[in-house]
């Protein structure tokens, strides 16, 4: 292993660290977040009891709430019925929870940054210097990737990490030798079927208008201006698309009004009804863990992702009103040698902050979902994967065929017409 490949690999931890730290506080706050939003539109004043009495009583509006749940979830009993496969019953909330966390390692956060520094002897780095005395690390040009793992087929990596999480609930389903359970886990299995073609079907309209299944590919070339007016995000060229990704993921992570597995007013809890403490709430973090995850789908798909419209590591580009602006004519960055790095860094805090951005809003619209729409009929949500949403999948594979078509044959005069 060279020591270029060291760093990478270190690089690479760093970000693992990072989307773990940030996913999970997300998560924290989205307990919170949706009891008090629900509480909202129920008209009712939400979590408010949880405080710590130092001078007076702390409550900020209920965020004590995530602490207190999770030490009373810790430390209540953790009951394996009787009869119950005790390593399946075990083992299905901890494969549902950590699938989520490693479909993260895909996730881009921000554009990739090319670092123009210099070179450093290996000698020269404490601790290594050992290791590597004769190796050199090559910082004068080298690109970091702002994601764990940056893999060609990410698309398809998410995919199977998809597929995978529905073998948590049929372990759960089938380890708790309960009927309700087993039945719950026989529903999310054939949900799943309903709706695994369709989310492919969906995404393959993405992959064609992009020309690539690795995400960060799919990020980069949504930064383009389609007929130089409109950002090229999935939104604008695929909004079939979208609705189908975005209903097939709902299903895909049980919320209502798909949440037929767990289905309270007839299977009392579904799956998980057999599980308490700290594997309950692991099945618990695991919904938020799984509903960030198709919010920074659907951002990187198609909303940019870490995309800042008309902006990019040159400048700010809008053809239609004529503004053409590069940060390199900026006084400060031509009196230092080091403006330009400088600039590029703070261009990718502001992308992982607009990214950040559009993963809230997102999961806010997912919490409102909840809320607002009733529990469809098991039958009903039969017929929409199958009859419905499969159907207008494969449409929008021809529309979007033909749409890519069209642009590469009329595409040199449109911009002949519109002059960008």
């Amino acid at each position: 292993m060279s020591l270029d490949e060291l760093f990478l690999i270190i690089i690479q931890c760093l970000w693992a660290i990072v989307a773990f730290s940030a996913v999970s506080g997300l998560a924290g706050l989205l307990t919170w977040g949706e009891r008090k939003q629900a509480s909202l539109i129920q008209d009712r004043i939400g979590p408010n009891r949880a405080n710590i009495r130092l001078i007076r009583n702390w409550r900020l509006f209920g965020l004590f709430h995530i602490i207190a749940d999770a030490v009373k979830s810790l430390t209540k009993e953790d009951f394996i019925p009787e009869g119950a496969y005790k390593w399946m019953h075990t083992l299905a909330p901890i494969l549902s929870l950590g699938l989520g966390f490693v479909a993260f390692a895909v996730v881009p956060f921000a554009g990739p940054l090319t670092i123009h520094w210099k070179d450093i002897p290996g000698w020269e780095i404490p601790l290594i210097r050992h290791f590597y005395p004769k190796d050199t690390l090559h910082l004068s040009n080298f690109t970091v990737n702002f994601v764990a793992a940056d893999l060609n087929a990410g698309v398809l990596f998410v995919l199977a990490i998809g597929a995978l999480l529905t073998y948590g609930i049929l372990m759960a389903g089938f380890g708790s030798n309960n009927k309700f359970s087993f039945l719950g886990a026989m529903r999310g299995a054939s949900q799943m079927f309903s709706y695994e073609i369709a989310m492919g079907l969906s995404i393959i309209g993405v992959i064609l208008m992009y020309n690539s299944i690795n995400i960060n590919e799919i990020v980069s070339r949504q930064g383009s201006l389609w007929f130089g007016i409109l950002p090229k995000w999935g939104i604008v060229t695929q909004p079939i698309g979208f609705i189908l990704f975005f209903t097939c993921g709902l299903m895909e992570i049980r919320r209502i009004p798909f949440d037929l597995p767990e289905g309270e007013s007839e299977i009392v809890a579904g799956y998980f009804l057999e599980y308490s403490g700290a594997k309950f709430m692991m099945f618990l973090f695991a919904e938020y863990v799984e509903l960030i995850l198709l919010a920074a789908m659907t951002a990187l798909f198609f909303f940019g992702g870490w995309q800042i419209p008309y902006v990019d590591r040159a400048g700010i580009n809008i053809p239609l009103l004529g503004i053409h602006f590069n940060w390199s004519e900026l006084a400060w960055v031509q009196a230092h040698s080091y403006g330009m790095d400088l600039v590029n860094v703070l261009i990718s805090i502001c992308q992982a902050g607009f990214f950040a951005l559009k993963v809230v809003i997102l999961c806010w619209v997912l919490v409102t979902v909840r809320w607002t729409w009733p529990r469809f009929r098991y039958d009903q949500v039969m017929r929409l994967g199958w009859r419905r949403i499969l159907p207008l999948a494969m449409a929008n594979i021809v529309l979007t065929t033909v749409i890519v078509l069209a642009e590469q044959n009329f595409k040199p005069v449109i911009q002949k017409y519109l002059g960008y």
